[in-house]
Formats: structure tokens, sequence, C-alpha cells
């Protein structure tokens, strides 16, 4: 190594004199631009200890754009994997500016917060959190693109990531990209039972918010049944799920309902649509009942929730 760092080495060890380790470091980078030590010396021992985290974090930058010297002198252990050259050791260390970004955000330094995500996410791109913090803050600025940008920079890291793929379909659903938002949920590769589950649901809200009650029905039935099947489903979320899916079959149940007393009223005679009418009234009960079964589980499964009841009740009456 070059004398200039031997001297910066020597300031900080030996006289713990950090302005001239500094002074002296700064000359050894540009004498071995391609030696990955110099900057990790100065951000380790230099910057860290001046608690001087913009400077660290630039050195960490530089040291791993370096390709030379990258043994560390000192092998260390985190968790469980032993960290043994100085780009592992940065990797490692882009947690420590993530946990400094988001506690930078709590106290309402935004900007500040930002840049330190960013830093974090330049020191480690696989570090996912990072791109869902900077996703959130576009999110919360009203920029719904960049929000969905960031979420998707994430998904070519870790595609399977649910908060990623969830938090996406829900700013789609915002910009009522429905089908957009569908295509994300349908299409993430999961081997988690739950995770699906909650996935679907997503899916099956969409269709409701949509108000296309028929492809609602069709895939809300299987989601109940899969909670009913589940032990690790909250009894919040499965009274929600009850009742919702119990709304789209009263509302189509209706449809035939009010079709049957509209021909009544009309005085139809024609034995072919009275036919057709006995058909749909079937069908009308079929969903009416379902309706009543599903608004008595959801009322069964959150005890504060008392309109379920009512309205199971009513449809009682209908029915009969």
């Amino acid at each position: 190594m070059s004398m200039e760092f031997n001297s910066a080495r020597s300031y900080v060890r030996i006289e713990n004199n950090l302005e001239q380790g500094e002074i002296w470091g700064l000359k050894a980078l540009e004498i071995e631009p391609d030696n990955a030590q110099v900057p990790y010396f100065l951000a380790v021992e230099v910057y860290r200890p001046q608690k001087n985290y913009d400077k660290m974090g630039e050195m960490f930058q530089e040291a791993l754009k370096r390709k030379s010297n990258l043994e560390l002198e000192q092998p260390f252990k985190s968790g469980d994997k032993i960290i043994k050259t100085i780009h592992e050791a940065i990797r490692n260390e882009s947690s420590t500016y993530y946990n400094k970004a988001s506690s930078y955000y709590n106290k309402g330094k935004k900007k500040k917060a930002e840049k330190t995500f960013k830093l974090s996410m330049s020191l480690n791109p696989e570090l996912i959190d990072n791109y869902i913090a900077l996703s959130d803050m576009a999110y919360e600025k009203g920029n719904m693109e960049l929000a969905i940008e960031y979420l998707e920079k994430g998904a070519k890291i870790n595609k399977g990531n649910f908060d990623l793929v969830v938090r996406k379909a829900k700013y789609q659903r915002e910009l009522k990209q429905y089908d957009e938002a569908v295509f994300t949920l349908e299409n993430i590769d999961v081997d988690n039972e739950q995770i699906r589950i909650m996935l679907d649901k997503e899916i099956f809200m969409i269709y409701l918010e949509q108000e296309k009650y028929n492809e609602a029905v069709g895939i809300g039935s299987k989601i109940v049944e899969d909670m009913f099947n589940s032990t690790e489903i909250e009894d919040k979320v499965l009274s929600e799920t009850c009742y919702n899916v119990a709304i789209c079959n009263r509302y189509i149940g209706y449809e035939f309902y009010n079709k049957i007393v509209d021909a009544i009223n009309e005085g139809i005679e024609d034995t072919d649509v009275l036919s057709s009418l006995l058909d749909d009234a079937d069908k009308s009960l079929s969903y009416f009942k379902i309706a009543k079964e599903r608004f008595y589980d959801a009322s069964s499964f959150d005890p504060d929730d008392n309109k379920s009841t009512s309205y199971a009740k009513d449809l009682n009456k209908l029915i009969k």
C-alpha cells in the first residue's frame, strides 16, 4: 500500500487523530484508485466515529466501485453468515442505513429519509424494504406512477414478495386500472396457502368494486371455503369476507327476483316465458339462501355485527 494510506492508518489507529487520518486517507484515495480498502477505511474508521453518515455512505459507494484488495483485515459474523470481503460488509451496512432512514421518516425529516433510503438501496439493491419505503413516500406525495415504478423495480429482484404485489395492485385499483390489478395479483407465484387466499380476496374486492357480481360470486365462494379450512385467518377478516360474499349473492338474487315480479305485474301469460321465470325463481332462491347463510356466518365470526343477522332474517322472509 501507499505511504499515504500507511500514514492515514497510523494517525487513526496509533495517535487517534481522525482529522489527519482523513487528510492522508483522501490523498490515498487518489493515489490508489482501485484499492477498496482505502474508502472502506475512511468510512468505518474515520467517518463513522465522527458520525458523518453522509460521507460514510459516499465512501461505501466508492468502495463498491473498486475491485482490488477486497479481503477484510478481520472477517466478522453477522447472524449466521461470516462476512469476509469489503463488498459483503458494505451490503451488510445497508440495513443500518435503512433503519436510520426510517428514524428520519418517523421524526418528520422526509427529505433526509428519502435520501437515506436511496443510499441504502445503492449499497444493497436486494434489500426490498427500501423499494417499499420509497414507494410509500411517492404515494404520500400523490405520485402514483413513481410509487408503482419503485414496486416494479423491487419485483424484478423478488417477484414473490407479498407486500410489493399487494401495494402495486392497490395503487392500480386507485388509478382504476382494474384489469392490470387483477393481472398483478393472479400472476404472483406463491406456495403459501394463506398468502394465496389473501391475494384472491384482493381480486374478489376488485370485482366487487367494479360491481362485477357474477365474477365476484365465483371467486368469493371459493375464498370463504378456503378460509373456513384455514386456521390462520383472523375472525374479523373472515367475517368481512362472508359479509361481502353475501352482498354479491343477494344482489344477483334480487336481479332474478325483480325480473319475476315485473313479469307478474305485467300479467304475462306466455307459457314459455313463465317456464323461464320458474327457472329464474329457482336461481333467485339459490342465491338468497347462500346470501342468508353467509350473513349468519359473518355475524357468528364478529359478535359486534348486528346488521348481518338482520339482513339474514329479511332474506328468510323473502325466501318463504
